[in-house]
Formats: structure tokens, C-alpha cells, sequence
């Protein structure tokens, strides 16, 4: 082979076409670059996300179905547990996280403060007399304010005679329309001077009609004037009412009614009678009479038909439209879940929202007890009320019924 040497490669070079390469030198260094740099793949880009995806779906397709099984096993109890734990955190948060509002109050009337303390330029003008005047008007006014605060509020007005206290007389009234008989007790000496009107009531249905009671016996005989007529079936029904509840309170077995001549009784369209009967056993609920515009109320004893038992009657307590001025004891939001009775002791269980006042307690255990006390019952046991205090009562224990009603005062 013939070799050659410079010249001649020189040479042959110099025959060869010219070849111009116009391009940039930024141009060739991008070309080169990317093809250097380009990184070799050894691995399928979408495979790791794809694995992470498939391992997250079966986690979920375990978990899920446990965690819904055991969540369906929570009873209602537990639910309203929680609930009730949730409302009590939150509402702690929002109690002890102060707020900006607060603070800001509380610097405005810091400030107020401050600005009440500073005498004013007017003052600083006034001699020290004047200003010593105008500080003990101050204090005397700070003074009243606080007696008025302190003023305790209304006494609450009680319905029954607790206690067998001697000296009273069972009067009983004519509601105004003498729909319902009203029983009142008043003191001894204080029958002459009572007046119906204050509370409302009409005028004694058996006036001039004397009593006299035989208690060894137990009976009682009612002596009508001769020659005695009543005009209207309702006016006959208030007379008959009206000595029934004269005599409720003594142990009787039979009232006998007779003229003074010993014949017996026309009353109207009950025709001529010779004998009352005593009250029974479950015959009448209480409730609440209040003459329009008037203040005074009393425990109004209202009849029923058949056979209530004592559960049915609590129920009866709570309709309306037993009678003009006649309003139920109960409020509406009292429910009566289950009564029980054990050796004389009935157990009344019952449900409620907040109580208008403590009066309107006192009122609906009253009208109850008393109620309790005409089915037979001598204590009450009230479980479900829920109130921080009473002050007449202690409803942690039975309570005895009352022996009367309706004590008076003039």
C-alpha cells in the first residue's frame, strides 16, 4: 500500500468540495447537550404510582367494611352520649376562650372607670363643700339602689292547709256562672266579714241552711227552711255541691236533708229529696280558678265520669274547658310517663321542659297531691323533676297530701 505523506493528504483535501456549517455555536452546544445528557430508562415511569395505587385500594377494601360494622353496633345511649360530651367541650371552649369583644369591654369600661374616678374640671372648680354635698347624695342613692336589689322576691302563695290546724270553717262558694263549687277555709271569726267578690265567686248557694253533724255517728242532717224553692237546674245542682263539700272534711256516711217540718227537700229538677251523698273515693281532679282581673286564686274541684284511675286522672288535670275561669294545673309541657303505687305511697314519674317560675311548680304539685289525697292516697313520691331548689317542698322524699284546701286571709 503507497502511503503518503502531508502534502499529499493536503492535497487530495484541497480537491475536495468546499462545505460551509452556518450554524450558530449556541445552536451546537444545544444539540450536543441534549443528546449527552438524555437519561437512560431503565424502568417503566408509571409502575411505583401504579403499585402505590393497587396497595392503598386493598387497605380501603379491608378497613372500610370493619370500620362501618362497628360503627352500626353504637346505640342510640352512646350517640346521645357523645353528643352530649361534644356540646359540653365546645360549650367549655367557648366559655373559657376569651374573646375579643370581652376584651375589649372589659378595657372600655376600665377606662370608664378611671374617667369616673378623675374629677371632672367642674368639680375641681367647685368648693370642697359642695363637693362633699353631692358625694353624700351619691352614696345615699348607691345605698337605695342596693336595698332595692337586695328586696327579696314575691312570697309564694300556698293552696292547702298542711297541717290539721284547729279554727277554720269549710265555706264553700259558687264559681260566677256556678259551674264549680269552690271550698274555702276561712277563720272562725272571719266568716261574717269574707267577701266572695275579691276572689271571683257568687253567693252562698245554701244560705239559711243549718248543719247539724253527728260525728260518733257519721252522719249529718241538713235542715232547709219550710216552704224553700230554687228556680234553674244549675242553681239546685250548686245547692247540692255546695253542702257535699261543706261536709267533705268530716267522716260521714250519709247526709240526710229534710224541711224544718222533717219533709223532705223540693229541688227543682232533682225533685224532693230526703238524702245528699257524701263524696266518694276518685270523683273529682283539681284545678285552677281565677276570676278575670282578679289576683286571688283557688283549687277548684272538677267531677268526672266513670272510673279514672289515678293515672287517667293526672291526664284529666291537663284539658282545658272544665269550666269558666277554670284553667288546668298542669302545664302542657309536663308529660306523665307511668305511676306505681306501694303501701299507700304513689310514685308518679313524669318528663318536662323549664318551668315559668317556681309558683307554677308549687301550684301543679299542690293541684296533684291534692288530687292524690281524693283518690285515696296519703303520700307522693315526684321522680323526674328537675329543679336546683324548692322551697316548699322536698321532692327528694314523699310528700304528704294536704288536709284542706283554699285557706283564706282577710
Amino acid at each position: 500500500m503507497k502511503k503518503r505523506n502531508d502534502e499529499d493528504i493536503k492535497k487530495v483535501l484541497g480537491e475536495l468540495p468546499s462545505m460551509d456549517d452556518r450554524q450558530s455555536k449556541e445552536t451546537l452546544y444545544q444539540k450536543v447537550s441534549s443528546r449527552v445528557n438524555t437519561p437512560k430508562r431503565k424502568v417503566a415511569p408509571w409502575l411505583f404510582p401504579g403499585l402505590a395505587t393497587i396497595a392503598v385500594l386493598l387497605v380501603l377494601a379491608v378497613f372500610i367494611p370493619v370500620f362501618f360494622s362497628n360503627n352500626g353496633m353504637l346505640t342510640v345511649e352512646e350517640s346521645a352520649d357523645r353528643a352530649n360530651e361534644n356540646a359540653e367541650s365546645s360549650s367549655a371552649t367557648e366559655e373559657t376562650a376569651p374573646s375579643l369583644d370581652s376584651s375589649t369591654s372589659e378595657s372600655e369600661e376600665e377606662s370608664a372607670e378611671i374617667k369616673e374616678a378623675e374629677p371632672s374640671s367642674e368639680d375641681k372648680d367647685l368648693p370642697p363643700e359642695e363637693n362633699a354635698e353631692e358625694e353624700s347624695q351619691e352614696k345615699e342613692e348607691e345605698s337605695k339602689l342596693e336595698e332595692t336589689q337586695e328586696e327579696p322576691e314575691a312570697e309564694l302563695e300556698s293552696l292547702v292547709l298542711r297541717s290539721d290546724e284547729g279554727g277554720y270553717d269549710t265555706v264553700s262558694y259558687p264559681g260566677k256562672n256556678a259551674e264549680v263549687i269552690l271550698p274555702t277555709l276561712q277563720k272562725q271569726q272571719e266568716v261574717d266579714t269574707f267577701s266572695p267578690e275579691r276572689y271571683g265567686l257568687a253567693e252562698r248557694a245554701v244560705e239559711g241552711i243549718e248543719y247539724e253533724v253527728d260525728e260518733t255517728k257519721g252522719s249529718a242532717v241538713v235542715t232547709f227552711p219550710d216552704g224553700f224553692t230554687v228556680s234553674g237546674s244549675a242553681w239546685a245542682s250548686a245547692i247540692i255541691e255546695s253542702i257535699r263539700w261543706d261536709l267533705e272534711n268530716v267522716q260521714l256516711e250519709e247526709i240526710s236533708v229534710q224541711t224544718e217540718s222533717g219533709n223532705p227537700v223540693n229541688l227543682g229538677s232533682y225533685g224532693e229529696m230526703s238524702e245528699v251523698p257524701v263524696i266518694q273515693q276518685g270523683e273529682y281532679i283539681f284545678q285552677l280558678y281565677q276570676y278575670e282581673g282578679s289576683s286571688e286564686r283557688l283549687l277548684a274541684p272538677i267531677s268526672v265520669d266513670g272510673s279514672p284511675t289515678f293515672q287517667d286522672a293526672l291526664s284529666l288535670m291537663k284539658e282545658k274547658g272544665r269550666g269558666l275561669f277554670v284553667s288546668p294545673a298542669v302545664p302542657e309541657h309536663v308529660q306523665f310517663t307511668s305511676t306505681t303505687v306501694d303501701e299507700g305511697i304513689v310514685n308518679i314519674n313524669l318528663q318536662h321542659e323549664s318551668w315559668a317560675s317556681e309558683q307554677q311548680l308549687l301550684t301543679m304539685v299542690e293541684a296533684i297531691l291534692v288530687t292524690a289525697g281524693q283518690f285515696g292516697f296519703e303520700k307522693v313520691k315526684f321522680n323526674g323533676v328537675n329543679v336546683r331548689e324548692f322551697s316548699t317542698y322536698d321532692l327528694e322524699e314523699p310528700i304528704d297530701v294536704p288536709v284542706r284546701i283554699n285557706p283564706v286571709v282577710e
